[in-house]
């Protein structure tokens, strides 16, 4: 019987559902998706995100569970070494910081920020350069944070806080 060398992404996969699978079940104390006026209630959100993720997590463990290459005859990036675990980790590492600048410097300071870096990970990585990847994640960034600002505080009027908390 032959086996099959160790996958990062379906590691990585089975870890986030994992984590999602746990912030599912606390959903429902949040309360119903939807108030009496059919308005989103403060679980529409989450549960549409778990919803969205589960489906993504599941498409890639199918996908990556049909793969037959060998883990050393795949794409390896010519930029960021050891791409397929510094990815994860330093999404999951801004994520967090996300998080902890959120309350402390407000919503445009912290989203702008996580937006742009993430963006800039990823447009560095397949472009290999530095200037097109900075002017690509630059807008990305402000069109993510402005359409967040527009989502939340706008349609459902939702306090974001602003810089300094």
């Amino acid at each position: 019987m032959m086996t099959r060398p160790f996958n990062p992404a379906i590691g990585f996969a089975l870890f986030v559902l994992t984590l999602n699978t746990v912030y599912a079940s606390q959903i429902w104390h949040l309360g119903v998706p939807f108030q009496r006026a059919g308005e989103p209630g403060p679980s529409f959100l989450p549960i549409l995100l778990c919803a969205c993720l589960f489906v993504v997590m599941g498409r890639i463990l199918f996908a990556e569970s049909r793969t037959v290459a060998p883990a050393a005859d795949r794409k390896r990036s010519g930029t960021i070494a050891f791409l397929p675990l510094t990815g994860p980790v330093l999404v999951l590492a801004l994520t967090a910081l996300f998080i902890f600048a959120f309350e402390r410097i407000g919503y445009l300071a912290s989203a702008a920020g996580y937006t742009f870096l993430i963006a800039l990970f990823f447009n560095h990585e397949q472009d290999g350069g530095w200037l097109r990847p900075i002017l690509h994640s630059a807008l990305t960034s402000g069109a993510i944070t402005l359409f967040g600002w527009l989502f939340f505080a706008q349609l459902f009027d939702l306090y974001l806080p602003v810089w300094g908390g």
